[in-house]
């Protein structure tokens, strides 16, 4: 009897530890990234005027950019500028530019869940001729679900004459 007392004991204790369930805490929307982002933005570009004022210029931009792993990736980021406005170039001459075209590869390292730096060398064509440039920035990410969010970005491009133009733009980024 007292086996058996023993035995059942064994068992129902056995049974509820079986009974326990491990609790998986449920990640964020970010936690798996899929690999390829496509995203569309609109802002403005700040370029220096030539009476030493700053013009605003709009500007649309397109970035396709694809995670290495959860801290990097590599992207392929460009934009046009869609107003004519007038610079200095180098020798001290003005120049009218009409709708400049800047495409950079940059490689991104991200920061924390929401936020990633990035800089890369890249070109701009301005009035038919390629120039190159250098571009550092930063970008948000707020994500709305699994593979939208809105991306909020500030970049720096650095023209190799020294001029150099500031880019906020606001877009919405999608994971394929």
């Amino acid at each position: 009897m007292k086996s058996l007392n023993y035995l059942l004991l064994t068992l129902s204790c056995s049974a509820s530890l079986l009974a326990q369930e491990k609790h998986v805490p449920q990640q964020g929307p970010h936690h798996h990234r899929h690999p390829i982002r496509i995203a569309v933005l609109m802002g403005h570009g700040m370029v220096p005027g030539i009476d030493g004022g700053v013009l605003f210029v709009p500007a649309w931009g397109w970035d396709l950019d694809y995670h290495l792993s959860d801290r990097w990736s590599l992207g392929w980021h460009s934009d046009i500028e869609l107003e004519n406005y007038i610079i200095l170039n180098g020798q001290g001459e003005e120049v009218l530019l009409r709708t400049p075209l800047v495409s950079t590869i940059d490689a991104f390292y991200r920061l924390n869940h929401n936020l990633i730096v990035g800089a890369g060398p890249g070109f701009t064509a301005e009035n038919g001729e390629w120039k190159p440039i250098v571009r550092v920035g930063v970008e948000g990410e707020v994500p709305m679900n699994d593979r939208w969010e809105w991306t909020p970005t500030l970049y720096m491009d650095q023209r190799m004459e020294g001029r150099r133009v500031w880019t906020f733009a606001l877009g919405v980024a999608h994971y394929l």
